[in-house]
């Protein structure tokens, strides 16, 4: 989407929008002195409503009125210093999932990693990834599927997801003591591995043993690992459109090499039909699932 109507403005920062007409036409908050719902607003008209709703939010001190005359650099300063403030008092981020969406369409690389390294530090590493990344992918995914969104935008979110993640996972020390080891892995022709970053990342976190083979894994990669390897638990992700005919080749091969092992599958959605009858395995839609059968398996 490179144009805005009245309508999107209000959708992506839940601002009624007779408020966004009446706060333009008192505080001006926009170049066009009046607006309405013929009205075509850009990427920076979108960015600065939803930094100056949440500056609002954040901070009783500040006022539409006040902020309304101030550059997007201006309030772009003053709303990475009132994260901070916001995260110590609210339990709510849906206000700051709406300043990652908004960093995305603007292309603000350098704002997105301000918040989410705020997030990360402020909130936990495992809560900052349940209750603000995981919900902003989940977002931004309906954002896709319900308006014309730049493909290079999602790209973009998802890089600047997948660095944090890295950089996370590489911060934390491996597990040595532990007895369990996991394989994780895409299978063929499946790329979008940040769920499967969210189950290293867990593991990581709580002292287990893993092998992070990636995407788009062949039948022979998993063969020659798991004959070299003894895993005792698997975790694979897939995608909506996927191959089931294929998915279930993995899972037999699974089995057939390591009968005892435990397999987790992964998918954005419940899988409404079984991918197989013939091999059992735990669906799994989200990284609170996933981090309350970790934690059942760790206590046993």
């Amino acid at each position: 989407m490179n144009t805005y109507t009245l309508k999107n403005l209000s959708e992506f920062s839940e601002l009624d929008e007779q408020m966004i007409i009446l706060w333009n036409k008192k505080y001006k908050i926009f170049y066009e002195e009046k607006i309405d719902n013929k009205s075509l607003f850009n990427a920076k008209n979108l960015k600065k409503l939803i930094l100056v709703s949440f500056l609002i939010e954040a901070n009783k001190r500040h006022t539409v009125e006040s902020l309304s005359p101030k550059q997007l650099v201006e309030l772009q300063v003053l709303a990475e210093f009132e994260t901070q403030n916001y995260i110590n008092k609210n339990k709510d981020y849906q206000i700051l999932i709406q300043l990652l969406i908004c960093s995305c369409f603007s292309y603000d690389a350098k704002s997105f990693d301000s918040i989410l390294s705020v997030c990360f530090n402020k909130i936990g590493i495992e809560k900052c990834c349940i209750e603000v990344v995981f919900p902003f992918l989940s977002k931004m995914s309906v954002i896709l599927e319900k308006y014309t969104i730049q493909e290079s935008v999602i790209s973009f979110s998802t890089n600047l997801i997948r660095k944090h993640l890295f950089y996370l996972i590489k911060s934390i020390p491996y597990g040595e003591n532990c007895k369990r080891k996991w394989l994780l892995f895409l299978p063929e022709n499946e790329t979008h591995d940040l769920e499967l970053l969210y189950s290293y990342l867990f593991l990581k976190m709580n002292n287990e043993k893993s092998i992070y083979l990636g995407e788009n894994q062949s039948l022979e990669s998993v063969t020659e690992c798991l004959e070299n390897v003894s895993i005792t638990h698997t975790v694979i992700y897939i995608s909506k459109g996927f191959d089931c005919t294929s998915v279930s080749n993995y899972l037999i091969l699974l089995k057939k090499l390591n009968p005892t092992m435990t397999i987790f599958v992964t998918s954005y959605n419940p899988l409404k039909d079984k991918i197989t009858e013939d091999i059992e395995y735990i669906n799994i839609n989200n990284p609170q699932t996933f981090n309350t059968y970790l934690q059942k398996i760790i206590s046993m």
